[in-house]
C-alpha cells in the first residue's frame, strides 16, 4: 500500500511554523522558491472558485435517487418513510437516476450540460476496496491508512479541507488546499491589501495559508467600518481608547520598539484593506435605489442566495482589485439529518437550489459564467438505510460542479448500488471510489495550477493513479 509522503509532510509542516513576525513578502517569497515548479506571475485570463460548504453531512442518497423501477425499491426498502417517490424523480439525461422533487433549476442546469454529478466521492488516503477496509475494521492493523476520526464532523470537516488530520503537530500543517493554492497564485494579484481567498463562511479552514491570508466578509454590507474617529453616539471610555490608538499610530516610522511597529503596521494594513473593499463594493451599489446593480432577482431570505450575491459584487470587482484569481468560500449548515429528515432535508435542497440558480444568473448578466467553476462539499455522506426518523453519519456522496467551464450532464465515477451488504457497502455507509484529493486536483488543474505543483496542494494525490475525474474542461 502507498502511504502518505512523509518526506512532503515535513517540509509542509515546517513551512507552517513560519514566524508569523516575518513579514508578509518574505514569507510568500520563501513560500514560493520552495514550492513552485509553475510560475504564477503572468496569468492573462480570470477565474474563480466557489466551493459551496454543505455542513452537517449532506444526504446525497435521497438527492440523487435511482429511477430503475428494481434499484429504486432497493432504496426505498431501506429508507422507509423517508422514500422519495419514484414518479416524482426529476429525470436527468443519460442516467437512470433522477434529482430530489425540490431541485427543478439544478436538473434544468444538469440537462443543459452546466453541472456535472461526482459519485461516491470520499476522504481517502489511499485506494481501499471493501475487503480491505473489512479487514482493517475487525483487526486493528495499519495495514492500510484511513483518514483519521472516521464518521466524525470536525475531523472529517479538517480532513476534507486540509488533507491532514486534525493534529498537525509534526504531522501535518494548519493550511487548507484552498490557501495552499493561494500561496502559489499570490504572485498573479495585483493588490497588496486584498487577497484572493475571501470568505463568508467564518474563519475558513480551507483558506487557510501559510504566506496569504484570508479576508473575511458578512453578507449584508461586506466590511464594517474600521475607523477610530470619535463619534457622539460613543461612551467617554470609548473615545478615550480611540485616542489612545490613534497617538499609538502617530508612532508609524519613529518607534524604536518592534511590537509598537507591528501593531501600527497590522492597524494600518486593516485600515487599508478595509478602504479599498469598500470602494470596490460601492462600484456595485445603487445608492438611489438602496440595492446592488444586479438586475437578476434573488431570494433575500435565503441566506445561501445572500452569501453568493455577496460573492458576485467581488467577483465584480476583480478588475477594481487586479485579481487574476479569485477563491471564494460560503456556507450551508443544517445538513446533520439525524432527525426530522423528511422535512428538513427537502427544505434544503430547494434552498440550495434557489441560491445556486440566482447565483449562475447573476453570473451570466456579468458574462461570466465561463470564468467562475461553484462547487459543492460536505464532510461526509449519510447511511444508506434510515433510522427511523433520519439518517446518520456515513462516509462516500455526490458531490456537483456546476459553470460553462465544466463538463456536464455527465456522471463521473461509478454510480453505487444502494443496498446493505453489496459491493460498496462497509456495514450502512458507502465506501469511496474517488477521493477529495482526485476531486479538488480537478479543479484546481483548472483553475491553472501546474501538474507538478498539484501534489504540493494535496498531500495523498500521488497514492491514486488518476489525477483529473475529467469534470473540467481545462
Amino acid at each position: 500500500m502507498k502511504k502518505i509522503d512523509t518526506g512532503r509532510r515535513r517540509f509542509l509542516g515546517g513551512m507552517a511554523g513560519v514566524s508569523l513576525a516575518a513579514s508578509p513578502l518574505g514569507m510568500l517569497l520563501s513560500m514560493r522558491g520552495a514550492m513552485a515548479a509553475g510560475n504564477y506571475d503572468n496569468l492573462n485570463d480570470y477565474k474563480a472558485l466557489v466551493c459551496v460548504f454543505l455542513h452537517g453531512g449532506n444526504d446525497a442518497f435521497n438527492m440523487l435517487v435511482p429511477r430503475d423501477a428494481s434499484a429504486h425499491a432497493a432504496y426505498a426498502s431501506l429508507r422507509g418513510s423517508l422514500t422519495i417517490p419514484r414518479n416524482s424523480l426529476l429525470p436527468l439525461n443519460g442516467i437512470n437516476h433522477g434529482f430530489h422533487p425540490n431541485m427543478p433549476r439544478l436538473q434544468d442546469y444538469y440537462n443543459q450540460g452546466k453541472l456535472a454529478l461526482i459519485s461516491n466521492v470520499g476522504n481517502l488516503v489511499e485506494p481501499l476496496t471493501k475487503q480491505q477496509y473489512l479487514d482493517w475494521e475487525q483487526s486493528g492493523s495499519n495495514s492500510i491508512e484511513t483518514p483519521p476520526g472516521l464518521f466524525s464532523h470536525s475531523d472529517q470537516s479538517h480532513f476534507w479541507q486540509t488533507g491532514y488530520g486534525p493534529n498537525t503537530a509534526g504531522t501535518g500543517v494548519n493550511s487548507g488546499w484552498g490557501g495552499r493554492m493561494a500561496d502559489l497564485l499570490a504572485a498573479s494579484n495585483g493588490n497588496p491589501y486584498v487577497p484572493i481567498t475571501i470568505t463568508l463562511d467564518g474563519h475558513s479552514p480551507w483558506e487557510e495559508a501559510v504566506a496569504t491570508s484570508q479576508l473575511g466578509l458578512n453578507y449584508w454590507n461586506g466590511v464594517e467600518e474600521f475607523e477610530f474617529l470619535e463619534k457622539a453616539s460613543w461612551p467617554t471610555w470609548a473615545n478615550s481608547r480611540n485616542q489612545a490608538w490613534e497617538q499609538l499610530l502617530g508612532l508609524s516610522g519613529t518607534s524604536k520598539h518592534a511590537l509598537e511597529r507591528q501593531t501600527v503596521e497590522a492597524i494600518e494594513r486593516t485600515r487599508n484593506r478595509v478602504s479599498e473593499v469598500k470602494a470596490a463594493l460601492d462600484l456595485t451599489w445603487d445608492a438611489t435605489n438602496s440595492k446592488d446593480i444586479f438586475q437578476t432577482s434573488y431570494n433575500e431570505s435565503n441566506n445561501l442566495a445572500e452569501q453568493l450575491r455577496m460573492v458576485a459584487r467581488m467577483i465584480y470587482s476583480q478588475g477594481y482589485f487586479g485579481h487574476k484569481r479569485q477563491i471564494f468560500a460560503v456556507s450551508l449548515g443544517g445538513w446533520d439529518t439525524h432527525g426530522s429528515q423528511a422535512s428538513q432535508h427537502p427544505e434544503l435542497l430547494a434552498t440550495l437550489d434557489e441560491a445556486l440558480d440566482s447565483f449562475y444568473q447573476v453570473l451570466v448578466e456579468m458574462g461570466m459564467q465561463q470564468q467562475v467553476t461553484t462547487f459543492t462539499s460536505s464532510e461526509f455522506g449519510r447511511t444508506l438505510g434510515s433510522n427511523g426518523d433520519g439518517t446518520d453519519h456515513g462516509w462516500g456522496t455526490y458531490l456537483m460542479a456546476m459553470g460553462d467551464a465544466v463538463v456536464g450532464q455527465q456522471v463521473y465515477g461509478d454510480l453505487p448500488r444502494i443496498e446493505l451488504d453489496g459491493p460498496d457497502d462497509i456495514g450502512n455507509a458507502l465506501l469511496p471510489k474517488l477521493s477529495t484529493d482526485q476531486y479538488g486536483a480537478t479543479l484546481a488543474r483548472w483553475f491553472g495550477v501546474t501538474d507538478a505543483d498539484l501534489d504540493l496542494i494535496f498531500p495523498n494525490l500521488g497514492n491514486f493513479s488518476s489525477r483529473n475525474i475529467g469534470f473540467m474542461n481545462v
